[in-house]
């Protein structure tokens, strides 16, 4: 009887283990979830987005009801193979530079574009603007306004749960429907308007933003990065939502 349990342990080990050979893309454009509109107004303005300006991993202090930041990689999953530990656990501040996942094999992510194209999508939907571009850089920049952003952290945490009998046997209680493992997914992200004829920041918003998705060996395997792109939706919902209430000129 013991080996059969066995048996099917490890095979159950085998099917959770065999997601961690697959990819995720930041997908933003099937992304659930709606995106904020406004009416249209006559005098509409131009923006152009620049790439997103990188500053994860720098060491920063939370304050308020702010989540902890995420600035640097500790734990191991490995931690689940020891008697009387109830999980392993990773911390990563580069998702996309890890293979340490629940059950995922890589992240596909370009932080710097991928969020900007995410932006460009949403203040497209938004109507706030005449005409939405992406400029590399304020030269290109022929608008009369600048979307400039800065991406402050993009933090990974996951637990693979073996419940205090190591992985070898935690198994079999994954195949009766306990859950194997929880990601967090969370996102910092700074913005800030900028006229282009004067340099003047005229608007800026702070978005933080986590979230969670539970695993089980029967379901959502391989979606341990699924979040940030409706994490990024949210934002993006949340900055335009205070800069359309914040401006005279984008008041609707």
């Amino acid at each position: 009887m013991l080996k059969k349990v066995l048996l099917v342990a490890f095979a159950a080990s085998g099917i959770l283990f065999s997601g961690c050979t697959n990819m995720r893309k930041f997908d933003y454009g099937d992304t659930p979830g709606p995106m904020i509109q406004f009416g249209e107004a006559a005098d509409r303005k131009s923006v152009a987005v620049l790439p997103f300006i990188d500053q994860r991993g720098l060491k920063r202090i939370s304050i308020g009801n702010h989540f902890p930041y995420i600035s640097s990689d500790r734990g191991s999953l490995y931690w689940g193979l020891f008697p009387l530990m109830p999980f392993g656990f990773v911390e990563k501040s580069l998702p996309e530079q890890s293979q340490d996942f629940v059950s995922l094999g890589y992240f596909h992510f370009d932080p710097a574009n991928d969020l900007a194209a995410a932006a460009i999508t949403s203040l497209k939907y938004s109507n706030l603007f005449s005409n939405v571009k992406k400029a590399n850089s304020l030269d290109d920049a022929e608008t009369d306004y600048i979307w400039q952003s800065k991406v402050i952290d993009t933090g990974y945490s996951g637990k693979m749960f073996s419940y205090c009998i190591t992985y070898f046997l935690s198994p079999a209680l994954w195949l009766i429907g306990a859950p194997s493992g929880v990601s967090h997914n969370q996102l910092v992200v700074d913005f800030a308007l900028i006229k282009r004829s004067t340099g003047e920041t005229v608007w800026q918003y702070s978005a933080h933003n986590r979230d969670y998705i539970m695993h089980w060996i029967y379901a959502r395997v391989g979606q341990d990065t699924s979040l940030y792109a409706p994490l990024m939706k949210h934002a993006m919902n949340q900055a335009l939502y205070d800069l359309s209430s914040t401006l005279p000129e984008f008041k609707r």
